[in-house]
């Protein structure tokens, strides 16, 4: 009968790779170590960049361009071919890093402060909104674009247009202070005619709201659930309520309008009991409409982020968010770039979206959201160091954002 066999437990050490000549190394000296070859790394660093100074005081002089892909595509594979075949995977994106930055330098050293870093530090600081300005929402009274004015501005004074350029319209021409428009949806995602508005408006978000929305069934008094054969609202109300418009008689059919709030306008004016329309409690209020059922969406996490546009930057005290728009190079590694230098100077990303580039075939832009604002050190920095990296760089604003 043969012996039953057991194979060792792993060591400690064979866990960890090979274990030093001399034995395992005192963690306090290991630090001790690496402590001192940091010192040197940021010597030796400090000392590249002012060779990389004089290489931009001779290019100024020269009109040479910052840029020579050539050159640091040779001074890469140079580099890695030092490096021990352990380490040759981290010496491109090592050495990647350091020519940005040193482009980046360069940049500062030849150009001054970007255009941006200049702009944004003549922004003022700690604006107080006005309580009751003029403001522009596309729309009729009821409709969620105007629920959200009045959340942002309690006593704000309403014009309603049909459109939402029209809205940037009024705000660039300067007959209303600011203007209101519908960013993104929890479950419809985000609006791209807004988005292509702020990326060619020039006009810069100053606050926002993140409304719940909440869709009912509205009819004339005297109207009952079972009587409803049409029911009247924006396409993507109809679409958020699909399942319970299903839920309701095979003889019901749905229409299309430009908005909720139209919808319930439409029910109130018609002279037929047995249309309803999908809207919000605030329209059967204004249109004199009863609710026949509340709550009919889909998804009961509903929300919709609105955003006031100005003509000028507003940063108030207690803004916490910023967007831009970047345009970047097409070419490998442009966006990994950008979101390596946000991460390292310590700032958190809290959105990035695409959007395609108009005649521009699969090239994307990109927005940007980061939890900092004009004052802050980190976003001084961001001011300073993303402009070079990109083709364009369009800051959006800076602003606080509430929730209700």
């Amino acid at each position: 009968m043969s012996e039953a066999r057991t194979t060792p437990a792993p060591s400690a050490a064979s866990t960890c790779g090979k274990v030093p000549a001399g034995g395992i190394v005192e963690l306090s000296e290991s630090r001790a170590k690496i402590d001192a070859i940091d010192r040197e790394i940021v010597r030796l660093f400090e000392e590249r960049m002012r060779v990389s100074h004089d290489v931009a005081c001779y290019k100024r002089a020269t009109g040479k361009p910052v840029l020579d892909p050539v050159r640091e595509a040779q001074k890469i594979a140079a580099a890695t071919s030092l490096a021990d075949d352990d380490f040759k995977q981290f010496i491109p994106p090592l050495f990647g890093l350091i020519m940005e930055m040193s482009r980046t330098y360069q940049h500062h050293s030849i150009d001054g402060p970007t255009s941006l870093s200049d702009f944004v530090a003549h922004i003022s600081k700690g604006a107080t909104l006005p309580e009751s300005p003029k403001v522009a929402c596309q729309g009729v009274a009821g409709a969620y674009s105007h629920i959200a004015s009045k959340t942002l501005f309690s006593q704000a004074k309403i014009e309603f247009v049909s459109t939402w350029p029209e809205v940037c319209d009024l705000v660039e021409q300067e007959e209303v202070e600011f203007g209101v428009l519908p960013l993104e949806n929890s479950t419809a995602g985000t609006v791209d005619r807004v988005y292509d508005l702020l990326s060619t408006r020039g006009l810069y978000i100053v606050k926002a709201v993140t409304l719940r929305i909440d869709h009912n069934l509205l009819a004339k008094p005297g109207c009952l659930l079972k009587d409803v054969r049409e029911v009247f609202s924006h396409e993507q109300a109809l679409r958020q309520c699909d399942e319970f418009i299903s839920s309701l008689s095979s003889e019901v059919h749905a229409t299309v309008c430009k908005n909720t709030a139209l919808a319930a306008q439409a029910v109130a004016a018609s002279e037929r009991f047995d249309v309803a329309a999908i809207s919000s409690k605030e329209c059967a209020e204004i249109y004199g409409l009863d609710v026949l059922r509340e709550s009919v969406q889909d998804e009961r996490n509903n929300f919709t982020r609105f955003v006031c546009v100005s003509n000028r930057p507003f940063v108030s005290s207690d803004a916490d968010r910023s967007s831009f728009l970047l345009v970047l190079p097409h070419e490998p590694g442009s966006l990994y770039r950008v979101l390596s230098r946000i991460a390292a100077l310590g700032v958190n990303m809290v959105k990035l979206e695409s959007r395609p580039i108009p005649g521009r075939e699969f090239e994307f832009m990109f927005y940007v959201d980061v939890e900092s604002v004009p004052g802050d050190a980190a976003f001084d920095q961001l001011a300073m160091q993303i402009p070079p990296l990109c083709d364009r760089c369009c800051y959006l604003g800076s602003y606080a954002e509430i929730s209700r």
